[in-house]
């Protein structure tokens, strides 16, 4: 942390300036140098002078963090800082950022450059697993509402909200949301365009999670007219993904191909390999577990192997032990189902039943070729993982299985 010398110290170069320009008529070059190392405390009078200088205020030199380290600091976080799909290497970036905020927190002052930091810190914290994130996230809120800043303010009930989400108590979670909804609409009158999808889409989400896929399609679709009656792209991917998902399970395979057609459309229109790649998951989803057509989506699965490599293991290597059981290929199959891992980022309940179809897959590999102790263990593995799962086809699959393998 800067010192008053310190800061002294760096505005004067900041500004070009000598120890004797900026020491003028009213201090000597020594006494200045002495207070710039922190061995001599200058008066109010003479830090006055200093500050009318150096062109800043005086508060600012006084403050335990100034205004333009504050600044460089925020510039610096803001870099490194990005929401995406939480990963083992997104979460070492937030531990980077915690430390670099850390020696901050206690002293900083009440503007909105603190309140971002504060914010920032407290969702890398969370996410980083590390106490102590509360605090500050009750702080942000506290300076975002004195500043009448509400889009920031309401990012931060949305980010609580999916705090239950995350811990799997997701109707709480969307009490939550939609109180918060109701208490900004009622501050604002009309939400701002980007606020209202992240209200629509977020909420849609937890309207899924509960079961009423009823009106997790109504607010999905509500959202994805909204963006193009206000020509925005915000969220358009996430909730053609969505979209997506939603109308396979509802048995709705020309729905399906319409969103993954603006998926891919979307994918192309901004150059996203990535967006490209979770709209070949989706149909490789559908062909495997619906279609059953395995050779398809084995197809599909090896061109993507090889256009990704290895950065895509965790999207295909399910799908394609699924693939390669279907087609008769058991040793390989069971190769691949090995390689997957059930990503502990993974909260919603489609996302969970999906990846607990894998110890199904594995009782019916280890079951036609004689390890039936091991057939047994999956299957009751996967039994026990999907009994609190809605009841979606993933759960009718596996009790099936576990039927088949211990009967």
């Amino acid at each position: 942390m800067a010192t008053l010398g310190d800061r002294i110290r760096d505005l004067r170069k900041q500004k070009g300036l000598t120890l004797q320009a900026l020491a003028g008529d009213q201090l000597t070059k020594g006494m200045l140098s002495l207070i710039e190392n922190n061995k001599a405390n200058p008066s109010m009078e003479s830090l006055s002078y200093i500050a009318e200088r150096l062109e800043v205020e005086r508060n600012e030199l006084l403050e335990d963090i100034p205004t333009n380290e504050l600044r460089r600091l925020l510039e610096e976080v803001e870099q490194l800082y990005t929401q995406e799909i939480i990963s083992d290497e997104l979460i070492g970036k937030y531990k980077e950022i915690v430390e670099k905020i850390k020696p901050y927190i206690e002293k900083m002052p009440f503007r909105y450059e603190s309140a971002r930091l504060l914010e920032i810190y407290s969702r890398c914290s969370y996410h980083a697993h590390q106490d102590g994130w509360q605090e500050p996230l009750a702080k942000a809120e506290e300076i975002y509402e004195s500043l009448h800043m509400i889009n920031q303010s309401a990012d931060l009930h949305i980010f609580k909200a999916m705090m239950s989400f995350t811990e799997h108590r997701y109707s709480e979670a969307l009490d939550t949301l939609q109180r918060s909804r109701k208490t900004f609409e009622a501050r604002t009158g009309v939400l701002d365009p980007l606020k209202k999808l992240d209200f629509d889409y977020y909420e849609s989400i937890l309207y899924s999670a509960v079961g009423d896929a009823k009106n997790s399609k109504r607010l999905m679709e509500e959202a994805i007219n909204y963006s193009k009656e206000q020509q925005l792209f915000y969220r358009i991917d996430a909730l053609y993904r969505l979209a997506g998902f939603q109308a396979i399970l509802s048995e709705d395979p020309t729905s399906k191909d319409y969103y993954i057609a603006k998926l891919r459309l979307f994918a192309d229109f901004t150059d996203d390999e990535e967006i490209e790649a979770f709209a070949d998951a989706i149909e490789i989803h559908y062909l495997n577990s619906f279609a059953h057509d395995y050779e398809k989506a084995n197809a599909l699965i090896d061109r993507n192997l090889e256009k990704h490599q290895e950065d895509k293991i965790f999207l295909f290597a399910l799908e394609k032990g699924k693939a390669l059981y279907g087609m008769g290929q058991l040793e390989e199959a069971l190769a691949w189902l090995n390689k997957h891992q059930l990503w502990e980022f993974l909260h919603h309940p489609y996302d969970l039943s999906m990846h607990y179809e894998k110890d199904a897959y594995l009782a019916l590999i280890y079951m036609k070729i004689g390890k039936n102790e091991l057939a047994a263990k999956h299957a009751d593995i996967a039994k026990n993982l999907i009994e609190p799962m809605p009841d979606l086809p993933y759960k009718t699959f596996i009790l099936t299985v576990y039927e088949q393998v211990t009967s």
